[in-house]
């Protein structure tokens, strides 16, 4: 399993792009995985042969660990790297080899499965020509299991792919204390923009921020460390779920600019082509924008190291005190999250005030 990002430690095997006995190149394409934040494609590192593939789908795989073994015309995989000159080649051979039987899928009657759910089947007595397969190439997995009716209660199940990420970080957050604050933000004024709420706020979060380095900060070694930079984490629900690419000094460039950046990185996120780059770039706070979906306020927990989390609420006509009376005003609830490790309530609320007073013209 490679490492793809600076914070991956492990990958969720999604499915192969090559089988046993092809002949790879180096740079091709031989399998998809998904890290902690989005799928990606597996490049041959040599030119070879595949003679044994391990890795099956939804395998949790630590990086460093074989996803497969090559056998290789080349004698020394490192030929080139020093000075000394190679030996002779040799007749192909496996570079690595070891006792693990391969993990293939194995197609008998007509049925293509994964080893693990032929045991389990057999085990529990399923017939996998009743069974929906959902793996690449018709293959049953083991989850398909899950989905037949074989009179007994249902297996425990631990999350795999983007949900057992999301658990590890969630889990967390929760050893993190931290506070929200909400406030009712006027939005007349921003609303003349003619831009999205999301691309404001990006905007508005980043610069607010700052103006208030030490909320843009992490809590390190027992003290605060400023960031020297905004990177704001872009909550995106997505078919796979929640992802996160990174925007970096968004509030640096024009709001036209930042609408298209966002509409992009969105569109992408949604059909698994964000760019690594996009996903592994340092976050330093947030935004998840629920308004679209009718929600009033709610509360974003913060994903360590990140001190600061901005939650966007439902943009309405509210009615408010005017001049002479009451009227009706453009308004949201945002709810800041700020781990009171590094800050306190009053802080927070002065970046508040300051989101604010961008809204009311100064940025947008």
């Amino acid at each position: 399993m490679p490492k793809m990002s600076m914070t991956m430690t492990e990958g969720v095997f999604v499915a192969w792009r090559r089988a046993v006995g092809d002949r790879v190149r180096q740079g091709d394409v031989v399998c998809e995985v998904t890290t902690d934040k989005v799928d990606m494609e597996v490049e041959a590192t040599v030119d070879g042969t595949l003679s044994r593939l391990v890795a099956e789908p939804e395998d949790v795989i630590a990086v460093g660990e074989p996803i497969a073994y090559v056998a290789s015309e080349s004698d020394d995989l490192l030929e080139g790297l020093f000075d000394t000159p190679s030996p002779p080649p040799e007749p192909e051979r496996e570079q690595e080899p070891g006792p693990r039987p391969a993990a293939v899928a194995v197609r008998a009657g007509g049925v293509a499965a994964v080893p693990a759910a032929r045991r389990l089947a057999a085990a529990r007595g399923i017939d996998l020509a009743a069974v929906r397969p959902t793996g690449p190439w018709n293959t049953i997995r083991l989850s398909d299991l899950d989905t037949v009716d074989t009179g007994e209660p249902p297996r425990e199940r631990r999350p795999r792919g983007g949900r057992a990420v999301i658990a590890r970080r969630m889990a967390a957050s929760a050893e993190v204390p931290q506070f929200v604050l909400y406030r009712d933000v006027d939005l007349e004024t921003a609303a003349r923009s003619g831009h999205g709420w999301t691309a404001v706020f990006t905007a508005v979060l980043a610069a607010a921020l700052r103006r208030h380095p030490a909320l843009n900060a992490r809590w390190v070694d027992g003290a605060p460390r400023p960031h020297e930079h905004v990177g704001v984490a872009l909550a995106v629900d997505t078919e796979r779920g929640l992802l996160a690419p990174v925007l970096t000094d968004p509030d640096r460039q024009s709001l036209d600019a930042l609408s298209a950046r966002i509409a992009d990185v969105v569109a992408r996120a949604r059909t698994g082509r964000l760019e690594l780059a996009e996903l592994s770039a340092p976050a330093t706070t947030t935004l998840s924008n629920l308004g679209g979906l009718g929600v009033e306020a709610f509360q974003a927990l913060l994903t360590p190291p990140q001190a600061t989390a901005l939650s966007l609420g439902a943009v309405t006509p509210k009615v408010v005190p005017v001049p002479g009376g009451i009227g009706t005003r453009l308004r949201c609830t945002v709810g800041l999250s700020v781990d009171h490790r590094v800050a306190d309530g009053a802080d927070g609320a002065r970046l508040l005030a300051t989101v604010q007073e961008l809204l009311d013209g100064e940025l947008v």
